[in-house]
């Protein structure tokens, strides 16, 4: 089903956000993190609705929609809940004919904890990382999770992972290593933006293309 309503969009902090204004259980018979499509004009995204208690729900919105949108105008806003989100590289403006960019050079960030994913996804990607955190969402990341993401970004990878278990093999030009359960990036002989990496913690590897 989906709720048609008027609202405007706020900012608090580093946050922006809708204000659904009715009773979300209520009307929905659903609680928790909800899963919903949500459509304000030629703006339209996919998001959990962001429970605040007692039924009274925020609709986050991304910097993607802000750039189209005015903060402090009423909007008609459609929203329908869905079973689960889309994968992260559903409506990608880029494929791997249209790639964010050629990965002729990476240039290294400061890693931080509990991103590790997250950051190799935006050096290779050459895009900030709080965007990918956006993108990718908070937390460890998982093969998948970073998969869908260099989907997104239309960056090429091989198809398998090449497990080392901890046995020394020549690394290719540029992959992302698990090490340690811990995702850091190779490119050309080196690691990027971390310290202390063990060789012999390797688990596996993915090649990313740079041809």
């Amino acid at each position: 089903m989906v709720y048609s309503f008027t609202s405007i969009i706020h900012t608090e902090g580093n946050r922006t956000f809708i204000e659904i204004p009715f009773n979300v259980w209520e009307e929905t018979g659903l609680k928790g993190n909800i899963p919903c499509r949500i459509a304000i004009q030629k703006c339209s995204f996919e998001c959990k609705l962001i429970p605040k208690g007692s039924g009274r729900y925020f609709i986050p919105v991304s910097k993607g929609c802000l750039s189209v949108l005015a903060l402090k105008k009423e909007y008609e806003i459609e929203m329908e809940p869905i079973a689960a989100l889309s994968r992260i590289n559903h409506n990608s403006p880029y494929s791997k004919e249209n790639p964010v960019r050629k990965i002729d050079g990476i240039i290294t960030i400061p890693s931080q904890d509990g991103l590790c994913g997250q950051h190799c996804v935006s050096m290779l990607a050459a895009v900030p990382l709080p965007d990918v955190v956006g993108l990718m969402g908070k937390g460890k990341a998982s093969w998948s999770k970073i998969m869908e993401a260099l989907d997104y970004y239309g960056i090429s990878y091989a198809s398998k992972a090449v497990y080392t278990k901890g046995n020394a093999c020549p690394l290719p030009v540029c992959c992302i290593v698990n090490n340690d359960n811990r995702f850091v990036l190779w490119y050309k002989g080196s690691f990027c933006g971390v310290q202390e990496v063990d060789p012999k913690k390797t688990k596996s590897y993915i090649e990313i293309f740079t041809e």
